[in-house]
């Protein structure tokens, strides 16, 4: 914890709190050139794919490529060894009705794959026109703290009894915090860690949705089943966030982010089938 830091915006009181809650996480931003990637990892472009696999779909149309990550380049930014490796992590989302995550109806509008590492083919996208520009990825190691509207935010208030103008300090302090690991203002895209909300909760959206209820209105939250299901809300971690970048062709609403979460059980068992994702914006 940088201690200077917390003493220049006041929070000197925090330190303790901030130590048992910072989490590690794996940043990555886009290599300086475009063009096709100098490593396996990539945003955009045609992802490397094993010829026994079904190009993922929705109901209504193919699924877009939005980004692969290398398991074994992202190996050495990731000390906490939750991801596994070897192996091509994929991810797909439908860029033209663009989910939000919030509608169990809907949660075939995007896929995680995890691509063994075993006769890979450059694949062509089924859409080209929606094809994003191909960029190589570099991966670093980076730590995060809780951000307004996670459940470990109001945790932490909770612990350390905020108030508004330590509130308002601790949102500059973050931002101040991070921004070694997002030099030059860079889209913040990561990898497990905190999450950097937009808008509420998505730990305690996962686990309604992903359990069938509607969580596009008070509804989902109001049913019944929700208060005993939100005990396994906690059990959701970031997987994937993807932040708005011009660079990359990439805008979520009103420059909001697109988040991939997992329950840790099915991370460690590579079960990506039941990744969830939703998208926040301003």
């Amino acid at each position: 914890m940088n201690r200077e830091l917390l003493e220049e915006y006041e929070l000197g009181r925090f330190a303790d709190a901030l130590d048992r809650c910072e989490k590690r996480a794996i940043a990555f931003r886009l290599s300086e050139r475009s063009g096709p990637a100098a490593t396996r990892s990539r945003l955009g472009g045609r992802p490397l794919l094993s010829s026994r696999l079904d190009w993922p779909r929705s109901t209504e149309r193919p699924l877009d490529f939005l980004l692969q990550v290398d398991l074994a380049e992202v190996s050495p930014s990731d000390p906490s060894g939750a991801l596994p490796s070897p192996g091509l992590l994929t991810f797909f989302y439908d860029l033209v009705n663009q989910p939000w995550g919030y509608d169990p109806a809907q949660l075939d509008g995007f896929r995680v794959e995890l691509i063994p590492d075993e006769s890979l083919i450059a694949t062509a996208v089924p859409d080209p026109q929606l094809q994003l520009p191909e960029h190589g990825i570099t991966f670093s190691s980076t730590v995060t703290l809780p951000r307004f509207g996670s459940r470990s935010y109001d945790q932490l208030e909770r612990e350390v009894h905020m108030s508004e103008a330590e509130a308002d300090r601790y949102f500059d302090f973050v931002d101040a915090y991070e921004s070694p690991y997002y030099p030059g203002g860079s889209a913040a895209h990561r990898m497990l860690g905190h999450s950097a909300n937009v808008q509420g909760d998505m730990q305690l959206e996962a686990q309604l949705v992903s359990n069938g209820l509607y969580c596009g209105d008070p509804s989902g939250y109001d049913d019944p089943r929700a208060k005993a299901l939100e005990i396994g809300s906690d059990e959701w971690i970031l997987l994937l966030q993807l932040d708005s970048d011009d660079r990359a062709g990439l805008m979520w609403g009103d420059g909001g982010m697109l988040y991939y979460w997992m329950r840790r059980d099915d991370l460690l068992a590579r079960r990506f089938d039941r990744a969830w994702m939703t998208l926040q914006c301003s």
